[in-house]
């Protein structure tokens, strides 16, 4: 098969990365990538939301399937326009989508669907929204309710501060019409867990389950960003956990979706709340997590582009997923300053001294090549630096041994990636 890409970050370099291992993979290519998936697709600078130069993309080399990474074309319902082509796509249809397009609508689905979710009150009115935090015990947590890259949620620990976000994004409009409705809820007092799952509409398999970190600094402080680091399995928690969550989350929302002819077919992201051993679901993503993928993908023993293509065809009842008998970590390099303003274009010196193996990938995001052919840190969050071994605490030092031969001019990491695994006992 002939195989595009969409995206650019360290999730489509992971995936890439597993795609062009795959005996069914003719051709591989990339829309718009980065310099990492340049050494294993054909890359082209198209944007990512541009259907029409995607589509003439897609007629004049032959492509005959798609792999959408980010949720943005896929909120705008590019694999309904692709189905119209005949072109099988990986990913769900625009009405399915609205699992993360829409945080009020996802609140009240788990409502309706008895999903344990934190309460919550959802406004589309400044002036009630500011009335109703006068009254309300803190700390709370507001969320925009449109797609914001992961920068739409605000812990919140004070009345004052509440009024200064809900005033940023309903009235200033920070992140645009994403904060036109917000959603407040309950602070919920626990640990994050991200439930990956690939479901073909009917059936699904889950992936191991994985740990996020979304704040930009050690010990969860500063404001969210896409992620910084993520590492699976979870070491610490038990087996049985999977079946609850598969039980309590996973398959309610897959038979609430087609009760109200919403089929899901791609991924299915469940992000969690493990509070006292429940489960309270704090968010959906309709694609693969960026960091998350990067460890999982690395875990993978199977044919990732069979299980694409089998659940794109309705087959993961005949599919089987394999995974290496280790754990691997992802810790994220920013350029300084990020998710704020940050000094950008600073050459990576070091990154062509590393040698990668089974145990080590350097997966690629915000980089460029500058006029003297040097790879820079061009964006935000810029290198997943990735590892595993079969000890939790050697592939947890791995990963930090690498990163420190990896550091440019202003770069920064987390160094505290998967310390929080023995809170999940």
């Amino acid at each position: 098969m002939k195989v595009l890409v969409l995206g650019s970050g360290g999730r489509e370099h992971a995936l890439c990365w597993a795609i062009s291992k795959s005996p069914l993979c003719k051709k591989l290519y990339c829309i718009p990538g980065n310099e990492g998936i340049k050494d294993i697709a054909e890359c082209h600078n198209i944007k990512i939301n541009n259907f029409n130069s995607i589509k003439k993309f897609i007629k004049s080399e032959k492509i005959d399937f798609v792999v959408v990474g980010p949720e943005e074309p896929l909120v705008k319902g590019i694999v309904n326009k692709l189905k119209k082509l005949k072109i099988k796509a990986f990913g769900p249809s625009k009405r399915a989508s609205i699992l993360e397009s829409s945080k009020s609508f996802t609140k009240d689905f788990c409502k309706r669907n008895n999903i344990a979710t934190a309460n919550y009150k959802k406004f589309t009115n400044f002036v009630k929204a500011k009335s109703y935090i006068e009254k309300i015990k803190y700390p709370i947590v507001i969320k925009a309710n449109g797609l914001a890259a992961g920068k739409g949620v605000f812990i919140v620990k004070k009345k004052l501060e509440a009024k200064k976000v809900l005033k940023n994004l309903m009235v200033k409009k920070s992140l645009g019409q994403s904060g036109n409705e917000v959603v407040v809820e309950d602070y919920l007092v626990g640990e994050e867990i991200s439930c990956l799952s690939f479901v073909d509409g009917k059936n699904y398999i889950p992936l191991l389950l994985s740990q996020d970190h979304k704040r930009i600094f050690d010990n969860d402080r500063g404001p969210n960003t896409g992620g910084m680091g993520a590492y699976c399995p979870l070491p610490f928690l038990k087996k049985k956990i999977q079946n609850k969550i598969n039980k309590q989350i996973i398959e309610p929302t897959i038979k609430a979706m087609n009760k109200e002819k919403r089929q899901f077919n791609g991924i299915l992201y469940a992000g969690l709340m493990l509070v006292k051993n429940n489960f309270y679901l704090i968010e959906y993503n309709v694609r693969f997590g960026d960091p998350e993928c990067q460890p999982l993908i690395f875990l993978l023993k199977s044919d990732l582009l069979k299980i694409l293509k089998n659940c794109v065809e309705g087959k993961l009842n005949k599919t089987r997923i394999l995974w290496k008998k280790e754990y691997a970590f992802t810790v994220v390099m920013v350029n300084k300053g990020y998710p704020g303003k940050f000094v950008k274009n600073n050459v990576i010196k070091n990154l062509k001294l590393i040698k990668e193996n089974k145990n080590i990938k350097i997966f690629h995001s915000g980089t460029s090549i500058d006029n003297n052919n040097n790879i820079i840190a061009s964006g935000g969050r810029v290198l997943s630096i990735t590892t595993s071994h079969k000890n939790f605490y050697k592939a947890r030092n791995n990963v930090y041994k690498f990163l420190k031969k990896v550091a440019w001019k202003n770069s920064f990491f987390r160094k505290d990636i998967g310390l929080k695994a023995k809170k999940l006992k």
